[in-house]
């Protein structure tokens, strides 16, 4: 069989696959929550129901081909003012688009809208369901394609493909990147704070700003997050809520995971800067050791400065990561693992999302899968260290074998190239190999947002 037959009957036994256990059409709701039941200007979402089911019933009643040459014409019947149809297999392929014709053909599973979120997975998981109701953000091109929110619906036509339309309901409401008052919440934020205060010990002096740090109702505490100062060899300067370790080094000092965290936070800040997750005692938890990301920098070639937020691993590890990793496996699950292990390593297969990717290990540490590294496909990697001389891939599967979870490691980023702290989830297959993904923080990452 050629490859490019072989690859057909994988899609379609995907589809297939995807769509068994299907239940019977969805009652439509009377009521969907935040979204409401019309648009200022455009159709209700009555009249976006009835023309969904207008378009099933003329899929069921023309052949597939026919139907979707209809779909897909703008000048067409089924594009009526702000109303129109797409298609989409359930592989997650646009196979009809009026609007955006170019994504025909494109596997669009892991695309994500204008707010980062994996909306066609989203739509295929309510058409797997028979119906259903899809909020997300998405171009308007009634209006310039400016970015709005949009309610979609979608049913399933048969055991290969669905259709969906939607409805705008105004602008899309951006994700916060400003700090509160009780302190910043994003990475970009945290890196702010900390150089402000970076700035402030500059303009007014080390003696000044080791003050100003350690003074618990000054400006540099908001909420729990708070400016501290060591010196190169690891000797507390500034801790204001822990006053009696001043003047204590930290340097031989790890937490309850092993982890050396100010020797690695020397490292960032004579590198110029970066970000550490490790666990601290949380002054607003008593003192109670807690997951923290840092943000550390140097002021001068005597001191560095660093300021913290108090997280989890529900937060650091966000939904959209979450499904991507649960998609892979669920990918193996139904195609088997050669399968499975040759599109993971395609730089542009359908488990490629902006800098999302999988990689694979089995439990001896050989590596499976690693797109972006086809020269390690083979190769025992279990020894490896991180930038920071930490033993990542043992870790990673470690985490694995114990159920899956979150593990946080330095390695290039390969937008930026630069080594970057990055925050992987792991899974375990079948008691034999682990795979995973992860992102980079970066000052515009999103995995801090609580």
């Amino acid at each position: 069989m050629s490859h490019e037959r072989l690859h057909i009957t994988i899609i379609v036994l995907f589809m297939l696959a995807l769509s068994a256990g299907c239940t019977q059409q969805a009652t439509v709701p009377a009521d969907t929550g935040t979204a409401p039941a019309e648009t200022a200007t455009g159709s209700t979402k009555e009249q976006m129901v009835a023309f969904v089911k207008e378009a099933v019933a003329y899929a069921h009643s023309h052949d597939k081909e026919t139907a979707l040459i209809e779909f897909s014409n703008k000048s067409g019947s089924f594009v009526r003012g702000d109303l129109y149809l797409y298609a989409y297999d359930f592989n997650g392929t646009t196979i009809a688009h009026p609007v955006n014709p170019e994504k025909i053909g494109v596997n669009r599973l892991y695309e994500t809208d204008a707010l980062g979120n994996f909306f066609i997975y989203d739509l295929r998981a309510a058409a797997i369901n028979g119906s259903g109701f899809v909020e997300y953000a998405y171009i308007n091109p009634v209006h310039n394609n400016a970015a709005e929110k949009k309610l979609g619906y979608v049913e399933k036509v048969d055991d290969t493909w669905w259709l969906g339309s939607g409805i705008y309901y105004g602008p899309a409401a951006p994700q916060e990147t400003t700090a509160p008052a009780t302190g910043p919440v994003t990475s970009r934020a945290l890196k702010e704070y900390v150089d402000n205060a970076a700035a402030y010990a500059t303009a007014n002096g080390k003696n000044a700003a080791i003050a100003a740090f350690n003074n618990r109702s000054g400006p540099f505490v908001q909420g729990d997050t708070y400016v501290y100062a060591l010196d190169y060899a690891g000797t507390a300067l500034a801790l204001p809520f822990q006053p009696e370790k001043v003047g204590t080094s930290f340097l031989p000092v790890k937490d309850a995971a092993g982890k050396p965290y100010t020797a690695i936070e020397i490292q960032l800040a004579q590198s110029g800067g970066g970000y550490l997750l490790y666990q601290y005692p949380d002054p607003a938890a008593d003192l109670t050791p807690a997951l923290k990301i840092s943000y550390v920098r140097p002021v001068d070639d005597t001191y560095w400065i660093g300021a913290g937020i108090y997280s989890s691993e529900d937060r650091l590890v966000d939904t959209q990561l979450k499904q991507f990793v649960s998609g892979a496996k669920d990918f193996v699950q139904r195609y088997g693992k050669e399968t499975a292990l040759a599109e993971f390593n395609n730089p542009n297969g359908m488990f490629r999302s902006g800098e999302l990717y999988i990689f694979a290990n089995d439990y001896d540490g050989t590596v499976l899968a690693w797109p972006n590294r086809p020269d390690m496909i083979g190769k025992n990697h279990r020894d490896a260290t991180d930038a920071v001389g930490e033993h990542h891939v043992a870790e990673l599967l470690d985490k694995a074998k114990s159920g899956g979870g979150m593990t946080a490691y330095y390695t290039e980023d390969p937008l930026t190239n630069i080594t970057a702290l990055k925050i992987s989830y792991v899974t375990d297959v079948d008691g034999t190999w682990m795979l995973g993904a992860g992102r980079h923080i970066r000052p515009d990452s999103r995995v801090l947002l609580p």
